[in-house]
C-alpha cells in the first residue's frame, strides 16, 4: 500500500512546473505570514485569549469542509490512532497561538514576533533527532547555526 501511495503522489500533476508539495508550501508561507500580520492588528483589540478563541472560532468552515471531504471516510485503529496524534497536535498549535498572541499584546513588533516564532522548526529538528534518531548532515547544521543567529539579530 505504501508503495501506491507513493506511485500515486508522484503522478500528481505539478502547480505552475513546480512540485504540489512546494506550491503547497509557499502558499503556507504567505498565508501564515498574513496571518502573522493580522494577529498583530487583532492584539491591540483584545487579549492574548481571546484572540485564540475567535481564532478558533475562524477554523469552523474549514473545518466543516475538510470534514465532508471524501478523503475523510473510512475507519480503523490506525485512523483512530491518527485522529488521537491530531488531537495532541491542535492543543500544541492552540498553546503555541495563545504565546503568540501573548508576545504580540505585550508589545512585540509583527514584524520581529512573526519571524522569530516561525524559526519553530529549529525544536522540530532537535526533537526528530532526539525521538526519532534522524541524522543531520553538514549543511543541516550549518543552516541551524543560522537560524539561531538569526533569531539573535531579529531580537535586538
Amino acid at each position: 500500500m505504501a508503495e501506491s501511495a507513493i506511485t500515486y503522489r508522484a503522478a500528481l500533476p505539478r502547480i505552475m512546473g513546480m512540485p504540489r508539495w512546494l506550491a503547497f508550501s509557499l502558499v503556507t508561507i504567505l498565508v501564515w505570514r498574513a496571518w502573522g500580520v493580522v494577529s498583530k492588528v487583532a492584539s491591540e483589540g483584545v487579549d492574548a485569549n481571546t484572540n485564540q478563541i475567535f481564532f478558533t472560532l475562524g477554523l469552523f468552515p474549514l473545518i466543516a469542509i475538510v470534514w465532508r471531504s471524501k478523503r475523510n471516510a473510512g475507519g480503523g485503529a490506525a485512523r483512530r490512532v491518527g485522529i488521537g496524534w491530531a488531537f495532541l497536535t491542535g492543543i500544541l498549535g492552540g498553546t503555541g497561538n495563545i504565546a503568540f498572541f501573548r508576545a504580540l499584546v505585550m508589545g512585540g513588533k509583527a514584524s520581529i514576533v512573526s519571524p522569530v516564532t516561525a524559526l519553530f522548526p529549529l525544536v522540530t529538528v532537535m526533537l526528530a533527532v532526539t525521538v526519532l534518531h534522524e541524522r543531520l548532515g553538514t549543511a543541516q547544521k550549518f543552516g541551524l547555526a543560522l537560524a539561531l543567529v538569526a533569531i539573535y539579530l531579529l531580537s535586538m
